[in-house]
């Protein structure tokens, strides 16, 4: 590119006479340009000129095998139409017919020999001059267009960026708005049920064979919407990252059966085979793993599957992964039950569990977001399924936590295979000691003469949990703070069992277990709490209590923890 002196500028000189080329070359000399090429075969311009990159052109026009006229139409293939490429004529032909067409073809300028020296140099500085002042101008343009295009693409770029995220405003503002109108739906359905049927049982004239429909359907209600709440909180806790992980010693088979008895008469009811497959090794009985997470996750698939599947069979499992059998722990170790837990020096294995059905399955696209938030397969008001939706999330962000992993395989109509792998370890076995609490039990003929302290400022609950332990109580004490709580233990020695709720006035159940234990180290506390959320059973028996139950109480629950502390 020339600089604004000139000087640099590339200048090809082109002409049959040599003594013309020797003048021209002295002058540009003598004007201090000293880029020069020259060459009186007219033949080698293209060449030249594609080499050499000329600012300038100075060609005869009178010359052997092609004349400066076909030179210049040659020329005009190679340079763009924005380029100015000056092409100074010098000929002796001063014809007006020769001038017209030089300069109609592409020729800049033209002077007539003889020529006088001072006129070329002011003739070729005026076109450098120029030439300059285009290549300015272009490199200006270019410069502009490069920002142009920079700016334009910024721009597409953002306003891409901005279509997605109204979009993904707009999808989100959407799934929200189904899923909040789907809970309100979830919420009120049992509602409704419960208040309907509880206003029919008030008629004198049912029968009982009527009225014990109506409880049946209060009591489907009632769990419907416990279940719902429980989904709701679990998943505001998930989001919060308040998730804690309580890991302890889980019988697996044990853990397994309970889910499996507990969903059993549900697939029953709509007449599904429900089997259980127990694939693990015989020395392989405990998973060092935190039971809660692992009951919500095997729960939540068994719902759905039994939710999904209107015919057919669903198979409940669970098995080694990762070549660990039974032969190769069994030579590893004479102790037939295993922990699992972080050993470096061990080879890590995986337990699978997995939850088949012949249900109708999940589209290849909706498998990609069936365990996000707010994400459900069908949430328009069309949909077939009860459910909160949040299910799968809840599974998922408890399968993370246990350090595992959750996936499926599934064709839309031929049903679903879930699955889900937690770590497994095999090493030796602690001492068994380590797990096992040291309390005093009673004899099982004692528990049916327990002296009994019910601490609750709620009279319905007291009114139940009266109810629920008739049959096993010898005496029976009321406490409606945690105050009068500590004043009844300290008069009352005898008490054997105290029914804890850890949300009072006055006191709450916390402090005032903290202050029983001051005294009494070995009446059994039960807390009873409305709360139910991750790490409220911690709380409580970091407080002092033996075991822990969450409102609403069942009976069968009840008595059955009451049965496992004495």
């Amino acid at each position: 590119m020339i600089d604004s002196t000139l000087k640099n500028a590339n200048i090809l000189i082109v002409d049959d006479k040599q003594a013309n080329i020797d003048i021209l070359v002295g002058l540009l000399e003598f004007h201090g340009y000293n880029n020069i090429k020259t060459t009186t075969d007219p033949r080698l311009v293209v060449a030249l000129y594609e080499m050499f990159k000329p600012d300038i052109i100075l060609l005869d026009l009178n010359m052997p095998h092609f004349t400066g006229f076909e030179i210049i139409e040659q020329l005009q293939s190679f340079i763009p139409s924005y380029v100015f490429m000056p092409i100074l004529v010098l000929t002796a032909d001063i014809t007006m017919e020769a001038k017209k067409h030089a300069l109609s073809i592409g020729a800049k300028d033209f002077i007539s020999k003889p020529f006088d020296l001072n006129e070329v140099d002011l003739r070729i500085k005026n076109l450098l001059e120029t030439r300059y002042l285009y290549q300015q101008l272009n490199h200006q343009n270019f410069i502009l267009d490069e920002i142009v295009q920079e700016r334009t693409y910024e721009l597409e770029k953002k306003n891409k960026e901005l279509k997605i995220a109204m979009y993904k405003s707009d999808e989100s503002n959407r799934l929200k708005t189904a899923f909040l109108n789907n809970i309100s739906h979830e919420i009120r359905t049992p509602f409704n049920g419960l208040l309907g049927f509880m206003s029919l049982l008030q008629d004198d004239e049912i029968t009982k064979s009527e009225r014990d429909d109506y409880i049946k359907e209060i009591n489907t209600s009632a769990f419907r919407l416990m279940h719902t709440i429980n989904d709701i909180v679990e998943s505001s806790k998930i989001q919060a990252g308040e998730l804690k992980l309580d890991i302890h010693k889980t019988n697996i088979k044990q853990l397994s059966n309970e889910v499996f008895k507990r969903y059993k008469p549900l697939a029953e009811i709509k007449g599904l085979s429900f089997t259980i497959n127990h694939q693990l090794p015989k020395s392989i009985e405990y998973l060092y793993t935190g039971s809660t997470e692992l009951e919500s996750i095997l729960s939540i698939l068994i719902d759905n599957a039994i939710k999904f599947t209107n015919k057919g069979s669903i198979e409940f499992g669970y098995r080694i992964k990762n070549g660990l059998t039974e032969k190769s722990i069994d030579s590893q170790h004479d102790d037939k039950q295993m922990l699992y837990e972080t050993d470096t020096q061990s080879n890590l294995k995986e337990i699978e569990f997995y939850l088949k059905d012949s249900g109708i399955g999940i589209s290849e696209i909706n498998q990609q977001i069936i365990f996000e938030h707010f994400m459900q397969v069908d949430v328009s008001n069309t949909r077939q399924y009860e459910g909160s939706g949040l299910g799968l999330s809840i599974a998922k962000a408890h399968a993370d936590l246990l350090g595992g992993k959750i996936y499926l395989e599934s064709v839309e109509g031929s049903g679903s295979v879930f699955y889900f792998s937690l770590p497994y370890q095999v090493r030796q076995q602690e001492k068994e000691e380590a797990f096992k609490k040291i309390s005093t039990k009673k004899s099982e003929n004692n528990l049916k003469n327990l002296n009994i302290l019910i601490v609750d400022d709620d009279d319905i609950s007291v009114m139940l949990i009266k109810m629920a332990v008739k049959n096993i109580h010898q005496k029976l004490i009321i406490a409606k703070t945690g105050a009068k709580a500590v004043e009844e233990c300290i008069a009352n020695p005898d008490i054997d069992l105290v029914l804890m709720d850890m949300k009072m006035p006055d006191m709450d159940g916390y402090e005032a277990t903290r202050k029983i234990r001051k005294f009494n180290d070995t009446v059994v506390i039960i807390a009873q709490t409305a709360f139910a959320i991750k790490g409220d059973r911690e709380k409580t028996i970091e407080a002092g209590c033996n075991d822990y139950i969450s409102k609403p109480i069942q009976r069968e629950d009840l008595l059955s923890i009451i049965k496992n502390n004495f």
